[in-house]
């Protein structure tokens, strides 16, 4: 289940970035109102790491910080996870079981930054997948074969 299904078809668009000298004040707006849960960080050299409302939640409201006066590179994980263009299902969800985390980031056969994915919607996929294998099992045990 998944094991062929590259991860290009779960985006539909260009992942949110933001520099590593933004404010997490700045970094929090945005994520807002793209409504996603993570920002790619990147500077000219490419992808430095990723931030999500996790990490400003924990690293900033907790901490009873102040948003404005704290830098995305302050708070971020570096360096970023990625998986390939074509990575599977499968091996995409194994990674971040294995690293604890819901987002990955989405590199090209030659690096370059084509997206982010969440962990939400690699287990809708494999849902799907494994309700299309289900309707499979139905129809086979459900046929009337030679004899029957």
């Amino acid at each position: 289940m998944g094991e062929h299904m590259g991860l290009i078809r779960l985006h539909e668009r260009p992942p949110l970035t933001v520099a590593p000298e933004d404010t997490v004040l700045q970094a929090a707006r945005a994520m807002t109102e793209r409504r996603v849960g993570a920002a790619t960080v990147v500077d000219g050299t490419g992808v430095l790491g990723v931030v999500t409302e996790r990490d400003v939640l924990q690293k900033i409201v907790a901490a009873g910080a102040t948003p404005g006066d704290i830098r995305v590179r302050d708070i971020m994980s570096s360096p970023a996870l990625s998986v390939g263009i074509n990575t599977s299902v499968a091996a995409a969800t194994a990674i971040m079981r294995k690293h604890h985390i819901r987002h990955l980031v989405v590199l090209d056969d030659h690096g370059a930054l084509v997206g982010m994915i969440a962990l939400r919607y690699l287990l809708y996929e494999l849902m799907d997948d494994m309700e299309r294998a289900l309707g499979d099992l139905r129809g086979y045990i459900m046929t009337d074969g030679p004899g029957g």
